[in-house]
């Protein structure tokens, strides 16, 4: 599980191991000069001198543009820039270090920054806009998102998912919720969120309901959420929380089967009328709601008798 926010995300990019300094002359100087800046504290120096020493870099005619060392600079330039809570940039400067043939530990690391960030925003980190502090949700879901669909076998890829799927389920929008959990369940079941994602991708299904008129599809989903939940992970805290809800999926399944009966008694089809009461008396047995199925069968039994003469 990859979790990580405020002072202890940056002490965990700080920590990281910095670039190789190679070889003499004035390239080596600056590098050695921004990373004692970056070991002195001294962020705001560090970024300017691993600027100055990627222009210094890039303005030579026979370097590569792309590839490791100049790959591992931008890295520390992205340390940097997270120090001193330049976030935005430091999104910016990750994305450059994707596009340059990095090398597999370079990427992983920068990526890792990168969800980071985007974590940090997402659950309320502020960013600099025009000077002003302000709230970056969107963007820290935005990061996450892409991070999922362009590197979707990342360590971070599952509590991306995660994570996402609880923003979206907190802000009402519990069908993206539904998916971002669910797609957990089938393709990330080693993930330490397993058993969380089981259990909100039922939350997800039971808050799309609306109004009186539940949908029976949602309401089965969410009780195979709920039931998978208790088979898989019997010992977990919320075991109590998912019973109650399969007993309230109870009550809303036959409360909607005592809606249909109705509307077919209404049209005067008793016989399909009397297998939704039946139904209710089944599973529902011992409910207000069997009670209620009960008393109106006998009110309908004289209608059923003719109706199978």
């Amino acid at each position: 599980m990859t979790f990580c926010n405020g002072a202890h995300l940056i002490l965990m990019l700080l920590a990281l191991q910095s670039a190789e300094i190679p070889g003499d002359g004035e390239f080596s100087r600056i590098l050695s000069e921004a990373r004692a800046a970056t070991e002195g504290g001294n962020s705001e120096k560090a970024i300017s001198l691993f600027q100055d020493a990627i222009e210094l870099y890039l303005f030579e005619d026979d370097v590569p543009r792309r590839g490791p060392l100049i790959s591992r600079v931008r890295l520390d330039l992205v340390r940097a820039l997270v120090a001193s809570r330049q976030y935005d940039e430091a999104l910016r400067v990750t994305e450059e270090i994707s596009e340059s043939d990095p090398g597999p530990q370079t990427l992983e690391e920068s990526l890792q920054i990168r969800y980071n960030i985007g974590f940090s925003y997402l659950t309320g980190a502020t960013r600099r806009l025009f000077g002003l502090e302000v709230n970056a949700e969107s963007r820290g879901l935005e990061v996450l998102n892409n991070l999922i669909k362009d590197y979707p076998f990342m360590n971070f890829t599952a509590d991306a998912i995660f994570h996402c799927g609880n923003w979206y389920l907190k802000n009402d929008q519990p069908e993206e919720a539904e998916r971002y959990f669910t797609r957990i369940v089938r393709e990330y079941p080693e993930s330490d969120w397993i058993a969380a994602a089981q259990l909100l991708a039922g939350d997800s299904a039971m808050a799309q309901l609306k109004g009186v008129d539940y949908d029976l599809g949602i309401l089965i989903s969410a009780e195979r959420y709920y039931r998978r939940y208790l088979r898989l992970f019997p010992g977990q805290g919320e075991a109590a929380r998912a019973r109650e809800s399969l007993e309230k999926i109870d009550g809303f399944k036959a409360r909607r089967r005592l809606q249909i009966a109705d509307f077919y008694i209404r049209i005067e089809k008793f016989e399909s009328a009397r297998i939704y009461l039946e139904k209710v008396l089944i599973e529902s047995s011992g409910t207000p709601e069997a009670s209620e199925a009960q008393q109106v069968l006998e009110q309908i039994r004289s209608k059923l008798e003719m109706s199978n003469r």
